[in-house]
């Protein structure tokens, strides 16, 4: 008997070339597409984290300057003669103010403002003497309201003192460092003479000062304490503007007391010397109308008599991304950057606020 050999089928087979290319081209889509997903999600997290980094830089600019500019004009708390220093002089200049860099007399910039204000805890008092000389030591009275006794009324050697003549609109007013005070005599030196010697009645405070300003090669918001430091508030700001608004009446400072000086006024009776610009609203004050008089004040601290009637300040900045990465071409951006678009990028940010100081009273 013969018997036959047969192999038996089971149903299964191999891969063949074909299914394996397939099944190889698929696996290779899907990873594409994971690959493309997750750098899609890095790019996204990186744009949040530049627009978070830049509307902070933003909010940190706008509230450090709108502290200061609300405090601005604030003057001497107690004694006599205190109340706002825009009674004397503008408390707010469109110029760089202070002991290094200051620019001219009745100098008007879009990019920069000062401002200067007297802490309400701060040492305050009057002189005791008409001073003798310019450069003589300054006689203070250190039993005034508020003064700790031996302390030479709470002044200290290295501080920034204003001091000035409160008897109107355009009395005489600087700013200067102390060398020394002297505890014995009740005396502050200044660390170089004055520029004119001041009377018994003039105001004497520690005062601050700070210019904000931009430095537009390095796209750098500027801060500047009107002495030593003068140092980066914010990176990558690329604009910075002031826009000043004005009380538009032509009495909108008030007129001299009885046997007072005020440059605002002439004739008698008093006139005002300001124009009026209409209406009752604010009006924006122009580079033209800030620096055509009439003129204040005293070489070399002379300002426009405009500058006093100022109640509003508006401030504009526009930031940039950090990163070239983020930012493209166009009027979108002020610095071109090297993103192709899509998701990665961050348009310039531009924001505005209003600032009504306190101490210069609508």
């Amino acid at each position: 008997m013969i018997r036959r050999c047969c192999r038996r089928s089971t149903g299964v087979r191999g891969y063949g070339l074909i299914e394996m290319l397939i099944a190889t081209a698929i696996g290779c889509v899907l990873l594409g597409v994971l690959l493309q997903l997750a750098i899609s999600a890095h790019k996204s997290s990186g744009v949040q984290s530049e627009r978070s980094d830049l509307q902070q830089r933003l909010r940190v600019a706008f509230e450090t300057m709108r502290h200061d500019i609300m405090l601005a004009g604030a003057g001497p708390s107690r004694g006599p003669d205190g109340g706002p220093l825009a009674n004397v002089f503008p408390p707010i200049l469109p110029a760089r103010r202070g002991i290094t860099g200051a620019d001219p007399e009745l100098a008007f910039w879009s990019d920069r403002i000062s401002v200067m204000y007297v802490p309400l805890d701060s040492a305050q008092t009057r002189l005791a003497l008409d001073m003798p000389t310019p450069a003589s030591p300054i006689a203070i009275d250190a039993n005034a309201p508020g003064c700790r006794p031996a302390s030479v009324c709470g002044f200290v050697a290295g501080s920034d003192v204003l001091v000035y003549e409160p008897a109107g609109a355009g009395g005489p007013h600087e700013v200067f460092t102390l060398s020394s005070v002297d505890t014995a005599t009740n005396t502050v030196i200044p660390t170089a003479a004055l520029s004119r010697a001041y009377s018994a009645r003039a105001r004497i405070a520690v005062v601050v000062q700070r210019t904000y300003y931009l430095d537009r090669p390095g796209k750098r918001l500027m801060v500047y304490d009107g002495a030593r430091s003068d140092v980066p508030l914010v990176d990558h700001v690329v604009d910075l503007r002031f826009t000043y608004y004005a009380d538009p009446r032509a009495d909108a400072v008030a007129p001299p007391a009885p046997g007072d000086f005020n440059c605002v006024y002439a004739g008698s009776p008093a006139v005002s010397l300001l124009a009026n610009l209409g209406g009752t609203a604010p009006k924006v004050l122009t580079a033209a109308l800030l620096t055509d008089g009439p003129v204040c004040g005293q070489s070399p601290y002379r300002f426009d008599a405009d500058l006093l009637r100022i109640r509003r300040v508006s401030v504009t900045i526009r930031a940039e991304a950090e990163s070239a990465e983020f930012r493209g071409r166009g009027g979108g951006f002020a610095t071109a950057g090297i993103s192709r678009g899509g998701v990665a990028l961050v348009p310039d940010l531009e924001a505005t606020i209003d600032v009504m100081p306190r101490n210069m009273g609508w």
